[in-house]
């Protein structure tokens, strides 16, 4: 049996972090789907600031698909949540655009299974407030999660 795909060849899967990029690497900014998640390559150049499994990323500046997990609750639009491996200080990794993954809520934060999740401080999520709307959207609490815990949400970007 043939088996023909347009998928492109993968040499390294989505838990893969590098310091250093090689003819092998994607580059900055290129999305894959596996199975039914979806995901970009990112450069994490915040400062002194990893992106462990369930923290969420924001563009760092302007400078393309540079992240950080320096954001500001309600202020800012995920790019996408760490799943599988912490991307460290300067290095390249996976982030899930689309599709379940953890997700860590705030210190002051607690959600009940089917809250809608936002973007709040340095990477972790808050509930929806009723100020802002649902415009800051980004997920949906899959179970309950606890004040500065980590649960399952379904992840989707702008």
């Amino acid at each position: 049996m043939t088996f023909y795909s347009a998928d492109p060849v993968r040499f390294y899967g989505v838990s893969h972090v590098t310091d250093t990029l090689s003819s092998k690497h994607p580059e900055v900014g290129a999305r894959m789907s596996v199975g039914d998640e979806d995901y970009i390559w990112v450069y994490n150049t915040g400062a002194d600031a990893q992106i462990p499994p369930g923290y969420g990323a924001v563009l760092s500046g302007v400078t393309g698909y540079s992240v950080t997990v320096s954001s500001t609750s309600s202020a800012d639009f995920l790019v996408g949540v760490c799943k599988h491996a912490t991307i460290t200080t300067g290095a390249y990794g996976w982030l899930v655009t689309k599709g379940f993954a953890p997700v860590e809520m705030g210190a002051d934060y607690s959600a009940a299974a089917g809250s809608l999740l936002e973007l709040s401080d340095d990477g972790t999520f808050d509930i929806v407030s009723n100020t802002t709307g649902n415009v800051g959207a980004c997920g949906k609490a899959m179970e309950a999660i606890a004040s500065g815990a980590s649960g399952s949400a379904f992840i989707k970007c702008i």
